[in-house]
C-alpha cells in the first residue's frame, strides 16, 4: 500500500467527547538515496496537505472509529459519536468529490455530495453510504472471467455463499443468491470498514482498508 508522504486526521472544532487532532507522519514518496533534489520553486513537488476526517480515517494501531459491516446499509454502523458528526465534510479543506480504490476492485469508487447544490461538499455519511450502494453492485460476467483461476477465484465464490448463508429467510436467500457475485465479494470476505488512507495518486484518492 503506497501512501501519501503527508496525511493527517482532523476532528471539527465543535464541542464533542470526540477524540482530540491526532497527525500522523507517513512514509515519503522520495527515495533516501536520491542526489538531486526537486527545486524547491517548483510548486507541482509540493505534496497538498488534506486532512480525513477522524470518522473515516484508518489507523493501524488502533480500533477504527466506528464498527461496520459493509455487507449491512450505514444505518447499522456502531458508534458513540452525536449523529450530526456524519454530516461534516469527509475532509479539510471540505471536497465536492472523492475516489475510493481497492486492490481487488477494477474501478474506483466515486463519492459526490447528496445534494447537488453549488458550494456541496462531500460528508462522512456521503462516504459511508456511497461504499455499501456501489459494493451491492452485480459484477459483470466478464469481470468474473477475468478473475485469476484457482485460490483467488474460490475464494470469491466462498464469500458470495457465505454472504448469502447468512440470510435466514430461505426465500430471502434463494434470491439474494440469484443476484450473482456482487463487488463486496471481491473482497474475499473482508467486509469489516477500517477506514481510508491517502494515496499518492492525489489529494481527491483514498483507499479503503478492511480487514
Amino acid at each position: 500500500v503506497h501512501f501519501a508522504s503527508t496525511n493527517t486526521i482532523y476532528e471539527p472544532s465543535s464541542q464533542s467527547s470526540s477524540p482530540s487532532l491526532t497527525i500522523s507522519s507517513l512514509p515519503s514518496s522520495a527515495s533516501p538515496d536520491l542526489l538531486t533534489p526537486p527545486p524547491e520553486e517548483d510548486e507541482e513537488y509540493e505534496p497538498k496537505q488534506v486532512q480525513i476526517h477522524f470518522i473515516l480515517a484508518y489507523a493501524p494501531y488502533t480500533d477504527p472509529a466506528v464498527h461496520y459491516d459493509l455487507t449491512l446499509p450505514p444505518t447499522n454502523i456502531e458508534h458513540n459519536y452525536p449523529v450530526q458528526a456524519f454530516s461534516e465534510p469527509a475532509t479539510s479543506p471540505p471536497m465536492s468529490s472523492l475516489l475510493i480504490s481497492h486492490p481487488f476492485l477494477k474501478f474506483h469508487i466515486e463519492v459526490l455530495p447528496s445534494t447537488p447544490i453549488a458550494g456541496a461538499y462531500v460528508s462522512v455519511s456521503d462516504v459511508l453510504a456511497k461504499l455499501y450502494r456501489e459494493l451491492r453492485l452485480a459484477i459483470h460476467p466478464m469481470e468474473y472471467a477475468e478473475l485469476p483461476d484457482g485460490e483467488t477465484r474460490q475464494t470469491v465464490d466462498v464469500a458470495y455463499y457465505t454472504r448469502c448463508a447468512r440470510l435466514r429467510d430461505p426465500e430471502d436467500r434463494m434470491l439474494e443468491e440469484r443476484k450473482g457475485i456482487k463487488k463486496i465479494d471481491l473482497l474475499m470476505g473482508n467486509t469489516r470498514f477500517l477506514g481510508l488512507s491517502g494515496t499518492l495518486s492525489g489529494p481527491e484518492i483514498w483507499e479503503l482498508n478492511v480487514a
